[in-house]
């Protein structure tokens, strides 16, 4: 009703506001992230925000820590702790990242790690620590040398980017394709067992 004062929320948590910040990030861009704006997004007075950041240098940083705990150094600690064979949590990490859009985020984090230094040295962590995961996964596979780099570094950045592709998948498709996918990874290695195998031609 007209006079009345606008209700402002209760203080929001510290991951509110970091999930907040990503948000704003994967549909504007880094330039918006604003603390004024994200007040006004959850709520709040600025004094909720200061209740948890010193600061905007403070704030950049923890929303691209939080990026990085998130969506990196939880899911390597989840599939090194999961049961099953390679290939098995393999095709369990593609699939968990497909049914929970765990890249929706990759493309706008680098984009804004053009812009802030401190963002580009987490982003810089994460690529280390998500190769080193899947190398180790690979290695169990079979693989080596120059075809477990490639493998690595394909499975990563296929599944970082895939979100920003502009001929989009349903994510039924997506996950309906993940078991060939993987195959595809893995075929060095079957073909390699192959060949070994086969007799030779006459």
């Amino acid at each position: 009703m007209p006079g009345e004062k606008a209700v402002l929320r209760p203080r929001r948590s510290r991951e509110e506001w970091l999930q907040a910040a990503l948000e704003v990030l994967s549909r504007r861009g880094g330039a918006r992230i604003r603390v004024r704006d994200l007040c006004t997004e959850l709520g709040v007075t600025t004094g909720s925000f200061y209740a948890h950041f010193d600061g905007r240098d403070d704030f950049i940083r923890s929303v691209a820590r939080y990026w990085q705990r998130c969506f990196t150094t939880d899911i390597i600690e989840m599939i090194r702790d999961a049961p099953g064979d390679p290939e098995s949590r393999l095709l369990a990490l593609a699939e968990g990242i497909i049914e929970q859009d765990l890249g929706r985020y990759d493309v706008p984090v680098r984009a804004w790690a053009a812009q802030e230094p401190a963002v580009a040295a987490i982003v810089g962590r994460v690529d280390r620590d998500r190769l080193r995961a899947l190398r180790d996964l690979l290695t169990e596979s079979g693989l080596r040398g120059a075809e477990l780099e490639m493998t690595a570094r394909t499975f990563i950045t296929y599944y970082g980017l895939e979100l920003s592709i502009l001929v989009r998948q349903s994510k039924r498709e997506r996950l309906a394709e993940a078991r060939r996918r993987i195959d595809m990874f893995l075929r060095p290695v079957a073909s390699q067992s192959t060949k070994t195998g086969a007799p030779r031609g006459r």
